[in-house]
This record gives C-alpha cells, structure tokens and sequence, in this order.
C-alpha cells in the first residue's frame, strides 16, 4: 500500500506543477509585452522631446526667424588673461617751478577735472620779484622807444646827428630783449599770456600763481595741502592726473601665441565685475623678451573706457583676433544652453522644428562656430529659439503627465 500512496503523491505534485506553471505563463508573456510597450512609448516619448511644432500664426508673434547654415569666414582668436593698468602716455605729474606756499587748494584725490581747471594756487615771493623785474623792464622799453621816436624827428628837422638815432635804436632793441626776458620768465613760472597783459596794463603786483592741470581726468594723487610749503628741491608733483578714457591691458602670451600675435590687431577686453560687457581695444606692443620666471611675454593693449568703469589693477580676460578661417557658423543667438549642452533648433518642415545638440567652438562676434551636430543647408532659428525650448518643456511635462 505504501508504494502505491508514494506514486499517487509523486503524480498529483506534477499535475499542480504543471497547472501552476499553464496559469504563470500567461503572466509572464503579458509583463514582457507591458514591458515592451513601455519602452516602446519612451522612445517615441524621448523622439518626440527633439520635435516641437509651432503654427505659422505663432511663429509669426514670437517673431521666430531661421536662418541657413553655411561656412563662412570666421575670426579665429587668442583667448588669455591679463591685468588693467593705467595708461602711462596719459598720466600727468603735476607741480610748480615756483617755491611758495598754498594758499588754496581747489581739488583732492578722486575729483575729475578738465584741462585748464586750477587745481591749487600758490603764492609765491618768487612770482612778485619776476612781476617787478618784468615791470621795470616795460618801463625802461617805453622809455627808449619814445627817444628813439624824438631822435627820429630831430634827425629829420636836422637837428641832431644820425649817430644819435642810431644810439637811440640800439637802446631800444636792448630794452625790448630785457622785456622779452622777463615776460618768458613769467611764462616760466606758469603765467599766461592774458595774465602778462594784464600785469602790463594795470601795472599792479599779484603775486599768486595757479596750480592747472594739463589733461583732463581724475586726479589719484595729491601732495598738497593748504599753508603747506613748496619744496622744489624734493622734486615730487603737487598732484597725479590719470586720463582714465584708455587704459592698458597687459595679456600673457605663453611661446607657442607669439607668432599669431601682431601690433594693431583688434582685442575684446572682458571683467568679472561687468559680466556680459565688452571693452574694445587693439595691440599696441609685444614685450621684446620673456619673463624667465613665468617664460611669457605680454602683449599691451590699448582699452577704450568711455564710461570710465574699468579699473587699473583689474583682472581681464582678454581675447585676441588673430585671423580668420573658414567655419560652419551660426548666429550666436541661435545656439542655447542646457546645463553643459549646446543645442539648436532646426526647421525641419512649415510647422515643425527639431532640436540638435552641437559642439560650438568660441564665440567670434555675432557668430558661433559649429564643429558638430548640424550640417551646412540645415535651416536654423536664430531668433525664437527660447520659445521653442519652452514649448519642448511643455510637451515633456505632458507625456510625463500621462
């Protein structure tokens, strides 16, 4: 009975095994298919993230523009750092021939002036010792200038011998060098022309002096103050005048730039303080040696600072346009960021715009070079493209929904 029981148990465990497995089949294969259609669905999903469609109305409102692809000559440039400095072909050391003492002092470190603008005033026992030698010098010319006009008349009443005339002229031509003497004196000591006519005229001794300043800009260094002696002997300026409408920009050139770079090239001149701003400027000198320390030479560019927002001693990145060659380009404003990805949209039918990921090279002036992802022909939106990446999002964000 046993071996009987035995077989009977052995029998109904396959039947249940086998039953199991008829009803688990099914199962399988319909997870398997679900999962297929899964994937299935994200790749069309994921195809369909590439793809946006705008109609012509709402293209017309976003003012979308596409624009062809094609190679074109591209600037190529040398992009390296740099320092600001002050431009030292406009810095003026501003002072005085004249020992005195300040009787006022007008401006201060920081004040911008223009040229021509008194910037101190000096008075000076100097000054009034010119003033009255430069007098008496007049005076001694009026003198002999009205004898030798009397002689003259003498001389033609025949009245007096030509010797005398001549005594007279000679006389006159002395005073007239002792004249000019004192006047290039006081021009010396920083007087005008209007202010020599003046002192001629009213004949009255003012001996202050003003302190002008020679160029326009902001002053960064006084050393001066009011009741303050001038010292000459020291040799040191009364005041720094730095015209800051160019500065220069001192850029690293490592050996292997130093051939690409010549005098007069254009440069862009960016700042981390003005982000987005460009200054531009042009190679004015190569250093004529390296630096055995950094093995670099530098190349000196001439910035324009119209708005007077850079600063000497400010770090720059510095771009350098060394040529140009020929590039598949797009118009900067057709490539877009995404995180560390650059894309384009690509216009692929009336309605119909794909997006393509693309290597870009360096920006070179409204054009951006592409290495890959795109191909010479391919209609590319240059302006709009911001929509369209909004419009992508919204259609990701659907099929997720679903």
């Amino acid at each position: 009975m046993k071996p009987l029981l035995t077989l009977i148990g052995v029998m109904g465990a396959a039947l249940l095994t086998v039953t199991a497995c008829n009803r688990t089949a099914p199962e399988a294969m319909r997870q398997v298919g679900h999962s297929e259609a899964h994937d299935e669905a994200h790749a069309v999903a994921d195809h369909a993230d590439d793809s946006v469609k705008l109609n012509a109305d709402a293209q017309r409102r976003i003012g979308l523009r596409a624009v062809v692809a094609e190679v074109q000559a591209v600037e190529t440039m040398l992009t390296t750092t740099g320092e600001l400095n002050a431009n030292a072909d406009q810095v003026a050391h501003v002072g005085t021939r004249l020992p005195g003492r300040a009787l006022r002092v007008a401006k201060s470190v920081g004040d911008r002036v223009k040229s021509g603008e008194v910037l101190a005033v000096i008075e000076s026992i100097e000054l009034g010792e010119a003033q009255s030698v430069f007098l008496e010098a007049q005076a001694k010319h009026d003198l002999a200038l009205t004898v030798y006009a009397r002689k003259q008349n003498l001389f033609r009443d025949e009245l007096t011998a030509e010797k005398e005339v001549q005594e007279a002229e000679s006389q006159l031509r002395l005073a007239k060098i002792e004249q000019e003497k004192a006047e290039n004196q006081l021009k010396l000591f920083g007087y005008t022309t209007g202010r020599i006519r003046k002192l001629a005229r009213d004949r009255q001794l003012d001996p202050t002096v003003p302190i002008l300043a020679p160029i326009s800009g902001v002053i960064t260094e006084r050393h001066l103050t009011v009741g303050e002696m001038v010292d000459l002997k020291t040799g040191s300026p009364s005041f720094v005048i730095l015209d800051t409408s160019q500065l220069w920009a001192n850029a690293n050139l490592y050996e292997r730039d130093l051939a690409g770079v010549k005098v007069n090239q254009s440069a862009v001149v960016t700042v981390a303080a003005y982000p987005g701003r460009t200054f531009r400027g042009r190679v004015s000198l190569i250093s004529p040696e390296l630096d055995p320390k950094t093995r670099t030479a530098h190349a000196r560019i001439v910035v324009a600072n119209p708005d007077d927002l850079l600063k000497p001693r400010m770090f720059a990145t510095v771009r350098i346009s060394t040529g140009a060659r020929q590039s598949l380009a797009v118009p900067a404003t057709a490539v877009q960021q995404e995180k560390e990805a650059s894309f384009v949209f690509v216009q692929t039918g009336p309605e119909t715009f794909e997006r393509r990921n693309v290597e870009v090279g360096a920006k070179s002036g409204s054009l951006i070079p592409i290495q890959a992802g795109i191909r010479p022909g391919d209609q590319v939106v240059a302006d709009g493209g911001f929509t369209l990446k909004s419009e992508a999002l919204k259609e990701s964000f659907g099929e997720h929904g679903h």
